[in-house]
């Protein structure tokens, strides 16, 4: 006894296919959200414009991360090593 083959193959079903496809464009949806946040994150922290600080120290954020900007010895003017005025 001969086996038959079909002529064509079975089609996969829908529920199956949505399977394969759903979590592939979630992920897909899920990494560009990422990417547009990181942007606009970055967008916003290089574009700031300093405000007033009340001490003498502050962290400002730069390209490279975030930096301790100020000066440590209020009223040091740099003129001699032990910084009498």
């Amino acid at each position: 006894m001969a086996v038959q083959h079909p002529r064509h193959r079975p089609q996969p079903s829908l529920r199956w296919a949505l399977g394969q496809i759903v979590p592939r464009v979630a992920r897909a949806v899920r990494a560009a959200h990422e990417e547009q946040v990181r942007m606009w994150e970055l967008w916003w922290l290089t574009s700031r414009v300093a405000v007033d600080r009340d001490g003498p120290l502050a962290w400002t954020p730069s390209l490279d991360g975030w930096r301790l900007t100020g000066s440590y010895l209020p009223g040091f003017t740099g003129g001699d090593a032990a910084g009498q005025p």
